[in-house]
């Protein structure tokens, strides 16, 4: 169970592992949400993976989500062109469902809830796919990517 806990949590990265193509149109827009991404992903990198599931789980999620809840708000305030700003409001709005799952598996993990944690944290996985799906017809290719 430890293992593949762990293994899940790499997902994590996936918020702040963001890398933009060049299809969006608008290169201002890639740049500025590029550095943002990228600024996180540093932030992020730096904390260290779960050893266990419940208690190092928990304690990484209380440090994570945090952080990507901002570079959320950040990407949030981007203006992003008017033919993509729809999806692009959606996509970050998947995002933030994603972020509220983990805190919950996280809350859940630090409780002892084992079981409650893994399902709430597996359930993220619907949010993420959705944005993943976006952000490829956006133009983005890592951003909300799991592993990206």
């Amino acid at each position: 169970m430890g293992r593949q806990a762990v293994g899940l949590t790499l997902c994590v990265l996936a918020l702040a592992g963001c890398e933009f193509g060049s299809d969006s149109g608008n290169a201002e827009f890639i740049r500025e949400a590029d550095t943002i991404c990228q600024r996180y992903e540093r932030q992020i990198a730096l904390i260290p993976q779960p050893q266990t599931f419940l208690r190092d789980f928990a304690v990484y999620m209380r440090r994570v989500v945090p952080i990507a809840r901002d570079q959320n708000g950040e990407l949030r305030n981007l203006e992003a062109p008017g033919d993509e700003a729809a999806d692009f409001q959606r996509m970050i709005t998947l995002m933030d469902q994603q972020l509220d799952l983990w805190a919950q598996a996280g809350e859940q993990a630090f409780a002892g809830n084992d079981q409650e944690a893994q399902t709430t944290f597996e359930s993220s996985a619907g949010p993420a796919g959705e944005a993943q799906r976006i952000a490829g017809e956006i133009g983005f290719f890592s951003c909300a990517r799991p592993g990206g």
